[in-house]
């Protein structure tokens, strides 16, 4: 994880959030993800996910895509990673 851009407060929010990934999932693990993006930006997240499988499902009018994958994970460090990874996504929105 890249902490040198994180702030105060959101290192302690990933260390939160690592230590429920912790508390509730034995490693290696399928863990699910899900966002909400917009569909010029699906080659961006792919990138991001290691090129995993993928479901698309357009919105309503097609302006948005939901993305959903499971991978399978090795530690809460690698799932920490790739959310801060993504928030590089201008807009995107995890689940």
């Amino acid at each position: 994880m890249q902490e040198e851009n994180l702030s105060n407060l959101e290192k302690k929010e990933y260390a939160k959030f690592k230590a429920i990934l912790d508390e509730n999932y034995i490693w290696p693990t399928e863990f699910p993800f899900k966002f909400i993006i917009m569909p010029h930006q699906i080659d961006q997240l792919k990138k991001i996910l290691n090129d995993a499988d993928v479901v698309l499902r357009p919105s309503k009018n097609g302006k948005y895509v939901s993305v959903s994958t499971d991978m399978k994970i090795s530690s809460s460090d690698e799932i920490v990673y790739i959310y801060e990874k993504v928030r590089s996504i201008e807009g995107i929105i995890a689940l």
